[in-house]
């Protein structure tokens, strides 16, 4: 056969492979209305009414299918509308630089003005950023943070949550292996020790004792009382070693409760009543009701450790008289999913219908589903009216008989809870948080030695000013009635431009959207993690 000839035939099988390429496949999208499937571990947040979504892979989206997508999707909640409706769903992809994770925190500042992502594993390229990132979502700008002071452990699997009242939010337990460290290229797994705290005003992140660690999973919610509330953590499981290959995992019990006092930085082993059903792999949400002063910490979706069936359960545990209770439960179990909430409804984000990893997890139709936890029912339609919740009839009259347990873990945890009035006689109220910033009692916070130099100085200045204007105000009505003249005193405080900022300005640092320089992740060429496939339809 002459060469032109078999030219001519590679040339004509090369004409017809080129139309089997699928150009769609590398389009990006713009929301979801070409279909859902199924997809998993998200870092999930709320703010400024919309529902922000981090950690979605464009691979397992019906109609993009490239991995190399990564995309940050939204839901507007000042309005109605469907969960079931793709085209609600907006997408926007993140710049390549921001690392493609999944299982990771995803928190906002209290003014809402920044969202800081923090932890998870690498979807395809392990690399060696381990930093906390911040996107402003006015700018659409991500950045990463420098700390100086403690250099921060890229972890999964482990508890979070956000304290925006006192400018927080923690994470507890977790580890990491081979998916979150180059240092790591076997199967080894190391557990961490203790809880994470970030300043999501000033971006200083601080490392906490946690005596109940190493431990992965569970759930941490916070509860605004006391002074500068509380953390709960509830479920989780306890590794054999803390560092090595094939822990044997021992899951924790749900008659306890592990309780974090935040002012006093103080855990208390707090025992439960009723029976809250144990699980693994599930979300929590907070309601409060203001009628019975207390709070309800909803569990939804997750897996039986033992036999891996998904549950529908939803049980929820009411502080502070630390009881469990059951509610109506889902349509359909779902686990490894996220929740946020807005008023009384609880949107369940992602997750598997089954504990599988390929097509048989299971296909659902939309990212979201919303429980509402006042009506104890699902809906289809998001109602940005519905901003609050009330507890049963029969969990309030349980509540009003007993509100709080029949043993307390300790009198100081009971004194969050439980006001004495002039008479030594007890109350049944529950002391609200107020808004106090942050201040770490167990670690070395510069800016609150900075801040406490300052605050001195300004005392000092003010009152020597005081005690300066008292002895000239003396003077000048003595003077007065002996007829001398006296001139107008200067200004007693300094108001240069230097001192106001000082004194006003808690943190000098720049905006939250400009810290970092570039912030380039340095993404190393190595072995691809496993996956979590687009099930087969």
């Amino acid at each position: 056969m002459s060469p032109l000839v078999l030219l001519a035939l590679c040339s004509a099988q090369l004409a017809l492979a080129i139309p089997t390429m699928d150009i769609s496949k590398r389009d990006v999208l713009s929301d979801l209305s070409a279909g859902w499937c199924r997809s998993y571990k998200f870092g999930v947040s709320i703010a400024n009414n919309i529902l922000y979504m981090v950690g979605l892979d464009g691979g397992l989206i019906p109609g993009d299918e490239n991995s190399d997508h990564h995309y940050l999707m939204t839901l507007d909640l000042t309005s109605s509308f469907s969960v079931n409706d793709g085209s609600n769903y907006k997408l926007s992809v993140i710049n390549d630089t921001v690392p493609d994770v999944k299982y990771q925190a995803f928190w906002p500042s209290r003014d809402n003005s920044t969202l800081y992502m923090y932890g998870g594993m690498f979807l395809n390229n392990v690399s060696t950023d381990t930093g906390i990132w911040a996107y402003s979502p006015n700018q659409k700008i991500w950045q990463i943070l420098e700390q100086e002071i403690i250099i921060p452990t890229r972890l999964v699997n482990g508890a979070n949550t956000n304290a925006p009242q006192i400018q927080a939010a923690y994470w507890v337990g977790g580890y990491q292996d081979s998916d979150t460290t180059v240092t790591i290229t076997d199967s080894t797994v190391n557990y961490a020790k203790g809880m994470i705290q970030l300043n999501t005003t000033t971006g200083i992140y601080t490392s906490l004792e946690a005596p109940f660690t190493p431990v992965q999973d569970g759930s941490l919610s916070y509860i605004p009382v006391g002074e500068m509330g509380i953390l709960v953590y509830v479920g989780g499981q306890v590794p054999s070693i803390q560092d090595g290959i094939n822990a044997t995992m021992t899951p924790n019990e749900w008659d306890y409760v592990q309780v974090y006092d935040i002012a006093a930085a103080k855990w208390y082993n707090q025992t439960t009543s009723g029976s809250g059903v144990s699980r693994t792999q599930f979300c929590a949400s907070v309601q409060h009701d203001e009628s019975s002063s207390s709070y309800e910490i909803f569990f939804l979706g997750g897996a039986d450790f033992e036999t891996e069936d998904v549950i529908t359960d939803v049980s929820y545990l009411s502080i502070p008289s630390f009881k469990w209770f059951q509610a109506s439960p889902l349509d359909t179990g779902r686990m490894t999913m996220d929740c946020a909430t807005y008023g009384s409804q609880i949107f369940g984000v992602g997750g598997r219908l089954a504990w599988y990893v390929d097509q048989r997890a299971g296909c659902y139709r939309m990212p979201a589903f919303i429980y509402d936890a006042d009506s104890e029912a699902i809906r289809t339609n998001f109602d940005p009216t519905r901003t609050t919740y009330s507890v049963s009839s029969s969990t309030y009259d349980d509540i009003k008989k007993s509100p709080y347990p029949s043993k307390w873990a300790d009198s100081s945890l009971e004194a969050l809870f439980v006001t004495a009035n002039t008479n030594n006689s007890s109350t049944n109220s529950t002391s609200t948080t107020k808004d106090t910033p942050l201040s770490s009692n167990n670690s070395t916070d510069i800016g609150a030695i900075v801040g406490g130099v300052v605050g001195a100085v300004a005392g000092l200045i003010i009152t020597g000013a005081l005690v300066y204007f008292c002895i000239f105000k003396h003077r000048k009505n003595k003077r007065a009635a002996e007829g001398v003249v006296t001139e107008r005193p200067s200004t007693l405080v300094d108001s240069s431009p230097s001192t106001t900022q000082a004194l006003s300005e808690l943190w000098d640092r720049k905006d939250p959207s400009e810290l970092g320089g570039n912030g380039r992740s340095e993404l190393a060429s190595r072995r691809a993690t496993t996956r979590f496939e687009l099930a087969e339809k």
